[in-house]
């Protein structure tokens, strides 16, 4: 079950460790309102809108967000705590936090979120039918997917599925993408033969790419496409939420803070994003550099998107399904949270993390029916944004009308 969103940050809290330089600063320990300059050190400070319970992060050398139609507004924050960024985090730290959040594991859903799939029922798959979901960054099956209850609509899919319906629980930061789809295979039996149908948000487009990439010219896709073989049997339907296909601008160097904070925002709000997840992100981004291959992959610059663009796949024999938003930032429940963001940090139409035309695969132009959209850049709309997708009753029965109509 998930954690509250204060117990995930009691839990980064004690991940930091030594780190945790200065406690939680109480309203009156500190002379109100704050602004982020003030509160501006060599730390990575923890802070919290007094107002909203909005938790932002002000970095090193934090410099306040140039707003381009909005007149400066006092923020009231505390300090929830600060951390130390010169202490080196390495790998092995990152792969003992991130076990916290969730174990990697296939799980079969049913009776809740937290089942292990059994060697018994990998048995029961063998040849069948499969529907596979697969989450997001700093996300799991439960946060990212939890929504489908509503309206019965996951009981439906495992009635449809007749029980056949998993997902992928996997570490977002201590690994890579194509290093999740390798992963994935190796939970599924070598002659398991399924004939495999895929629901993914966010990042997990990209794992999909991965897992489904049809070459042998790069050394890692080859052993994709090895380890494959007598596993998945064919592709059947493909639906991507909000999925990175094409990477966003936020991955990149220069906008990785604002990622940061928007990811932070996200959290307090949404249960699809761990908080504990996002500030050791955080803390690794600024002590390991930019480059994180695991962030550097969603870049819309990334060398393994190019990678993935020029190779073959399984996708183009699948029913491929699209689910994407065109979100106005302005006068939105997101706006008035008072988070530490601009709301033009992507120039493009976007969904607060990826733009709008980054959902489709390269050169895709999906047919009406396979696409699902909340606004457009004709009519953007500010009530569906990135983590909002499967609260959506028509997000819903686009799910259950491309399945269903298939077979």
């Amino acid at each position: 079950m998930n954690l509250s969103k204060q117990e995930q940050l009691q839990r980064a809290l004690q991940d930091a460790g030594s780190a945790v330089v200065r406690p939680p600063l109480t309203l009156a320990a500190v002379s109100m309102p704050l602004s982020a300059a003030q509160i501006a050190d060599s730390n990575l400070n923890i802070v919290r809108n007094k107002d909203t319970g909005c938790i932002q992060f002000i970095f090193p050398a934090h410099r306040a967000p140039q707003l381009d139609s909005a007149p400066a507004v006092a923020m009231d924050w505390l300090v929830h705590a600060a951390l130390r960024v010169r202490d080196e985090i390495t790998q092995t730290m990152i792969e003992t936090i991130e076990p916290h959040a969730k174990p990697e594991r296939l799980l079969k859903l049913g009776a809740d979120w937290q089942t292990p799939a059994s060697p018994q029922h990998l048995a029961a798959a063998k040849g069948r039918r499969v529907l596979l979901l697969i989450h997001g960054i700093c996300s799991s099956c439960e946060g990212a997917f939890n929504e489908l209850e509503r309206d019965g609509t996951l009981a439906q899919l495992i009635q449809h599925y007749q029980g056949q319906v998993y997902g992928y629980d996997h570490w977002t930061i201590a690994k890579t993408p194509q290093q999740n789809a390798l992963d994935l295979l190796q939970l599924l039996p070598a002659d398991g033969q399924w004939q495999l149908d895929l629901l993914c948000h966010s990042r997990g487009g990209v794992v999909v790419r991965s897992l489904l990439a049809d070459s042998t010219q790069d050394s890692t896709l080859a052993a994709i496409r090895t380890a494959r073989t007598g596993r998945i049997a064919g592709i059947g339907n493909a639906i991507f939420v909000a999925a990175a296909n094409q990477g966003t601008p936020l991955a990149q160097p220069a906008d990785i803070q604002s990622f940061l904070n928007i990811a932070a925002m996200l959290a307090t709000i949404s249960g699809a994003l761990g908080l504990d997840l996002v500030i050791a992100l955080a803390r690794l981004v600024l002590n390991q550099g930019l480059q994180q291959p695991s962030i550097a992959a969603l870049s819309s610059q990334s060398p393994w998107l190019a990678t993935l663009a020029a190779s073959p796949s399984l996708l183009a024999a699948a029913r491929v399904y699209y689910a994407r938003a065109d979100f106005n930032y302005g006068g939105s429940a997101l706006e008035q949270t008072g988070a530490l963001i601009n709301h033009m940090l992507i120039s493009a139409d976007n969904d607060v993390i990826v733009p709008y035309d980054s959902v489709l695969l390269p050169g895709d132009q999906p047919a009406p029916d396979r696409l699902l959209e909340f606004g457009t850049p004709q009519q953007r709309q500010s009530e569906v944004w990135h983590t909002e997708f499967f609260r959506q009753p028509a997000m819903r029965r686009f799910i259950l009308q491309a399945v269903l109509s298939s077979g």
